[in-house]
């Protein structure tokens, strides 16, 4: 069921400035994160007043259509406000990340189906399963929408989704399989809540679904091709330009922007434990070692620039976007290529802090070895890989042919 909202929003005034004011309450939560992510981490799953804590930033009201009490806002607020969270709790962040970016394509899709996922009084979680993840999947064809069942892994945020999109092919067309997204209500999935036992991302609760039988009528349904370009449904009447941001950059951005976050968390941790750990071979208490010094400067200054690099690409887009300017293939594929780059260097980046504190990585529970796990699971997410998106964007630079089922 969709998670209650704490308190009434006016959807008028300054939406920007509404929207700085979610970066600061993010920031502010931080805290109060820090001591509840071992909670997160060993419930397998964001509890619910964790979850309630979350909503009360109003991250979630970022990415809601203004018609539906929401903020409409721009991706880069959402993405620094999911950076602030990232900073407290690898898993919050990680659904608050991934929610931002689903609702924002939800805001794409029919009226009729953004009247029933965007429901009065709610703060909606809609994981979308896109990666290839289901199995055992049946359709069939109706005049007015298709039959479905089937099995799923990953279902980020299940225990608090009030729906799920699943990315499905219908039986062909003019014999092309024209890969379609749905929306199916969340209470139709059974939960298999003994399935997700993983080294990293505990906290995510990304557990296995099955889905019996489910009825998806034609307005819960969108076309994925349209979606990948930024189209939306002929009868959506969202006209923020949000709702026109190329989706595979925005599906990017909603995993990069909690992993640089949790790689600057590395960096606060390690200054922590720096001013109070003594060295190894006796000589003294590491806050006077040069070295480390170094280390911490660096690491603080590139998570900084990296952060602040792929906000301004995203400024930059979203001008384009709201200008009415159609965003070429080579456009798309720099800006994932850089968050790739960006995924790359923020990991190498904490290795070199990871490795100056040495055995304070060792005692389980401990924060810096929560964040060791979280953040190496996040960056081998398929978004963030390198080699995919290298080829498709080094294939564009040289005039040649993409390769089959490139995503950009």
């Amino acid at each position: 069921m969709a998670l209650q909202t704490l308190q009434t929003h006016d959807a008028d005034g300054d939406d920007w400035t509404a929207g700085e004011e979610v970066v600061a309450k993010a920031a502010s939560a931080v805290p109060w994160l820090l001591d509840q992510a071992g909670r997160v981490d060993r419930d397998r799953t964001i509890p619910d007043d964790v979850a309630a804590a979350l909503i009360e930033t109003g991250i979630f009201r970022l990415a809601q259509p203004r018609r539906f009490g929401g903020m409409g806002a721009s991706p880069s607020l959402m993405w620094r406000a999911v950076f602030e969270i990232a900073r407290g709790c690898a898993s919050c962040a990680w659904i608050s990340g991934l929610t931002c970016a689903n609702l924002l394509v939800v805001g794409r899709f029919s009226e009729a189906a953004q009247q029933e996922v965007f429901a009065p009084d709610s703060s909606p979680v809609v994981p979308l399963l896109t990666g290839g993840v289901g199995h055992d999947i049946k359709i069939e064809t109706r005049d007015d929408g298709i039959m479905l069942s089937g099995k799923w892994r990953y279902a980020s945020g299940i225990d608090l989704a009030s729906w799920v999109g699943l990315l499905v092919n219908p039986a062909p067309t003019d014999g092309r399989a024209e890969p379609v997204l749905v929306l199916v209500p969340a209470d139709a999935f059974t939960i298999d809540h003994d399935s997700w036992h993983v080294i990293g991302m505990r906290g995510t609760g990304s557990k296995n679904i099955v889905l019996e039988s489910a009825f998806v009528p034609h307005h819960r349904m969108m076309d994925w091709a349209a979606l990948q370009v930024g189209e939306k449904h002929a009868s959506c009447p969202n006209d923020e330009p949000a709702y026109r941001f190329p989706l595979n950059a925005l599906l990017a951005m909603s995993v990069i922007a909690p992993t640089l976050g949790v790689a600057s968390a590395v960096a606060e941790e390690y200054a922590a434990i720096v001013s109070q750990r003594v060295q190894s071979n006796g000589q003294g208490k590491q806050v006077a070692d040069r070295s480390s010094h170094v280390d911490l400067a660096a690491g603080i200054a590139t998570m900084d620039m990296l952060r602040n690099v792929l906000i301004t690409e995203v400024e930059a887009i979203e001008r384009k976007v709201e200008r009415g300017q159609t965003l070429s293939l080579e456009d798309r594929a720099l800006l994932r290529m850089k968050i790739a780059i960006a995924a790359r260097k923020g990991l190498s980046v904490a290795q070199e802090l990871f490795a100056g504190v040495g055995g304070s990585l060792l005692p389980e529970g401990t924060r810096i070895e929560r964040q060791f796990r979280d953040l190496h699971a996040m960056s081998s997410h398929f978004l963030l890989q390198p080699d995919p998106i290298g080829e498709a964007y080094g294939r564009l630079l040289l005039g040649l042919d993409l390769p089959a089922g490139a995503r950009l």
